[in-house]
């Protein structure tokens, strides 16, 4: 696992896509895919609950603000983009959603 662990990073690092990759490295192309699948399901079961919530100093002059705050996540391919009076739950359930779409989908 450690090995397909390097092997992921370095495709990632190199921006070859994933057949030129295991072209270049003499690697099954669905062997990959399959320990990628392997890894991601085991770091999404790390990520679990790790959404925390996040105390902010000076938070309470945001308020007074002439211009209402812009908050911007940016979550591998995904990015979410919206004011300071975001209901907690609906940014809790979006960035969830983001960890699970990008643990499906091929960077």
């Amino acid at each position: 696992m450690q090995q397909w662990r390097k092997y992921l990073k370095e495709r990632a690092d190199s921006n070859l896509t994933v057949k030129s990759f295991c072209e270049k490295y003499g690697l099954n192309i669905k062997s990959y895919y399959y320990w990628q699948k392997i890894i991601r399901n085991e770091v999404g079961k790390s990520l679990v609950g790790a959404i925390v919530p996040v105390n902010i100093s000076g938070a309470s002059s945001l308020k007074s603000a002439a211009v209402p705050a812009k908050i911007i996540i940016r979550y591998g391919e995904f990015c979410l983009e919206t004011r300071d009076n975001i209901r907690p739950q609906y940014l809790e359930e979006t960035l969830a959603l983001f960890i699970k779409m990008d643990q499906k989908y091929v960077r």
